[in-house]
């Protein structure tokens, strides 16, 4: 099968210019604002500068436009670009996972999409990116793509359909998919306890103090100065409106960027929609899951809420926090069983785990309370009376190392599918993970054991799954000597049995 050479839309001009501008926009700002303060011909010069690198950002994304190509052939997604250098990749069909596709502003006002293609051990961009085709063109991509997967699967329907004469039936009614969506109410939770305010508030500092030679920031403090020493509640009043503005601004970026947060279940195939002003569509092949991540933050803990998260192998196109991808932005803690027994039967949670041993306790604690114990001692000594508070942090690392015990374990066991068996790790840094992982998933298992853990017959156990950017790990810490012995028998036991035969 053959396509000819085809361009992408013209809007992916726009689109690459404002990508061109994103990734410029500190040196642009900076640039703007603090490159010039003459007068006269330096003032025209600075002006004609700025007009002359705009224009070449424009007239570079027209000539990228204009030299880039995309075809298939011969069972391959091939592309040419290149404005000095001329470039070919070939993607072989047989590598193309799936394709993802997202709606920017600008898309969605010529009714376009952006179609990423996502590749079995990708790394952390999507192997290829059509920035702007058309609905129908993106369509045809995927039926031609994916045309080996689907042949297969109506050729062995026919084969089955030959083998014996069926009577005619009347038409089944299709069931329904499975389909999970998010609320409003669900997504304002997810921003009040999703903890950007940080990254909100660090940006807000950041993007103010770069105009300290606009805003006279020195005449402020020193005409308000008395006002600021004397008012305790006015500097308090500012630090919580600017706290409050940033918390606000966090809630809503979380509800524009997962609003309309869907996932449907077809056949193999995850398929999660989201997003308000930028639409993103992804596709997860059931068969590319290596792990199932729950977690549970401090603040959504206590209320018995959880994000899932699936880790999977490919490229990251569309991935989230830690570079994993959110399946349940925010469910109760009572659902999330029934909820993979229906989206991704292959994994069970189990509500019964192995604890750590009594002996382990101290460990924990000593592991957290000595550095705080550390730290504060300095500050209790040099800053008297009021530096007494830092011993404060203390309590609080104690009280860390406590639930860090209290929340690890593990077990082994059945998945949820019944055709393989799956190891669950729970553990805890802030906030509480558990990690449901099958056994032929696992890329390797380290049973590790220190000095001091040998002298309490204690082990740490890690499995390494293979992901996009890798792998990751997994681990816990301070598991019973003959607990960590049966994981690495459960985990080892197929390959000894092999050499047996």
């Amino acid at each position: 099968m053959m396509f000819e050479k085809r361009r992408m839309h013209p809007a992916s001009i726009a689109v690459g210019f404002f990508k061109q501008l994103r990734e410029l926009l500190f040196p642009i700002i900076l640039f703007v604002f603090f490159g010039s303060r003459g007068d006269g011909w330096f003032g025209i010069i600075y002006i004609g500068v700025m007009i002359l690198w705009f224009a070449g950002l424009i007239v570079v994304g027209i000539i990228s436009w204009y030299r880039f190509y995309y075809w298939i052939e011969d069972g391959e997604l091939r592309m040419e670009y290149g404005i000095f250098v001329r470039k070919r990749r070939f993607i072989p069909q047989e590598r193309i996972q799936t394709l993802d596709t997202s709606e920017g502003i600008i898309q969605r006002i010529f009714g376009l999409v952006k179609v990423q293609v996502e590749t079995a051990g990708g790394g952390t961009e999507a192997e290829a990116s059509l920035t702007a085709v058309t609905k129908e063109e993106a369509h045809r991509l995927r039926e031609a793509l994916l045309y080996k997967k689907h042949q297969a699967e109506v050729r062995d329907e026919a084969d089955d359909l030959n083998e014996t004469e069926i009577p005619e039936l009347e038409p089944v009614e299709e069931l329904p998919k499975p389909t999970f969506t998010v609320s409003w109410k669900s997504l304002f939770i997810v921003g009040t306890t999703s903890g950007g305010i940080g990254v909100v508030l660090s940006a807000v500092i950041a993007f103010v103090s770069q105009f300290d030679q606009i805003v006279p920031y020195e005449d402020i403090i020193d005409r308000f100065g008395m006002v600021l020493q004397t008012s305790v509640f006015l500097i308090a009043s500012i630090v919580f409106l600017v706290l409050f503005l940033s918390w606000l601004i966090s809630i809503l970026m979380t509800m524009f960027k997962y609003g309309n947060f869907t996932v449907v279940k077809n056949k193999d195939e995850l398929q999660i929609s989201r997003g308000i002003i930028e639409k993103r569509q992804l596709t997860i092949s059931l068969g590319r899951i290596q792990a199932i991540r729950i977690t549970q933050n401090l603040l959504r803990q206590p209320f018995g809420y959880a994000t899932v998260y699936v880790e999977s192998a490919g490229s990251s196109g569309g991935k989230e926090a830690d570079f994993s991808t959110i399946l349940f932005p925010l469910v109760k803690m009572a659902e999330v069983e029934s909820l993979l027994k229906e989206f991704v039967p292959s994994y069970k949670l189990s509500q019964t785990i192995n604890p750590l041993p009594k002996r382990s306790f101290i460990r924990y604690m000593i592991r957290l309370g000595v550095p705080a114990i550390l730290l504060s001692a300095p500050f209790a000594y040099f800053f008297q009376p009021y530096g007494y508070f830092a011993f404060l942090s203390v309590g609080v690392a104690l009280l860390l190392g406590y639930s860090q015990f209290k929340t690890a374990g593990w077990s082994v066991g059945p998945s949820g599918s019944g055709d393989g068996e799956q190891l669950q790790l729970s553990f805890r840094h802030l906030s509480k993970t558990i990690v449901l992982v099958r056994k032929k998933r696992i890329q390797s298992f380290e049973l590790r054991e220190s000095f001091f853990q040998g002298k309490r017959k204690l082990y740490t156990v890690k499995a390494s799954i293979k992901t996009g950017l890798g792998g990751k790990n997994f681990q816990v810490v301070d598991v019973e000597n003959e607990g960590g012995h049966q994981i690495y028998e459960w985990y080892s036991y197929e390959k000894k049995q092999g050499n047996v035969v």
